[in-house]
């Protein structure tokens, strides 16, 4: 075990700063290397017609956009395809942590599939689970800012990420800088190397704790 990597999963909504935050620790843990595999990567692997809201084929997702209380929500609604290209993504993680690499994850769990997916596929390593927020109004600023984000994006990713999550640690992009929530995520895994959240989910959805 003492071999292996550690992954440190960062979730949260569109637009929550979780790249950011990822990059800003990788700098913040050296020497140790920490190796930046955010699911961006694998969604921009898809084919670009993929990515067209107006040309996706169903098969990789749908989406819907919804207004509540005269605010918008939008949604992904994975595929069986996207299904599938998450759980190989997870899959590929557990690759680099078999080498001993330790990993940076930033993540949008669509749905509770995946969350079972990466306890399954993860349970034998050590995982620390941090929950980015953002607020709603900042959320929206920075969504047109980006201007390649449908209205709501970011809230309605923000809804379905943290639906099922539980976290080791918690922190929020809305007024601190990146420099100040990477020391707060540094200091948390100082203290506590091996999280908890993930043997908490595995006991909730799974019925049983880590592997570890």
């Amino acid at each position: 075990m003492a071999d292996k990597g550690r992954v440190i999963i960062l979730n949260g909504g569109s637009s929550a700063g979780k790249t950011t935050l990822g990059k800003t620790l990788q700098d913040l843990l050296l020497p140790e290397p920490y190796l930046l595999l955010g699911i961006d990567a694998f969604w921009f692997a898809l084919p670009a017609r993929q990515l067209n809201l107006e040309t996706v084929d169903p098969g990789y997702y749908k989406w819907a956009s919804t207004v509540e209380n005269g605010l918008a929500y939008f949604r992904i609604i994975p595929g069986p395809i996207l299904d599938q290209a998450m759980r190989a993504r997870y899959r590929a993680i557990a690759q680099f942590l078999d080498e001993g690499l330790n990993v940076i994850a930033d993540d949008v769990i669509w749905k509770r599939e995946w969350l079972l997916d990466a306890l399954e596929i993860l349970a034998p390593y050590r995982v620390f689970m941090v929950g980015v927020f953002v607020s709603d109004a900042e959320g929206a600023r920075r969504e047109v800012v980006r201007g390649d984000r449908h209205p709501g994006w970011d809230r309605g990713s923000a809804r379905y990420a943290h639906h099922d999550a539980i976290y080791d640690l918690t922190v929020d992009t809305t007024t601190m800088t990146p420099e100040q929530e990477a020391a707060r995520v540094k200091a948390a895994l100082d203290s506590r190397p091996q999280g908890d959240a993930f043997n908490e989910m595995r006991r909730k959805f799974l019925g049983r704790g880590s592997a570890a």
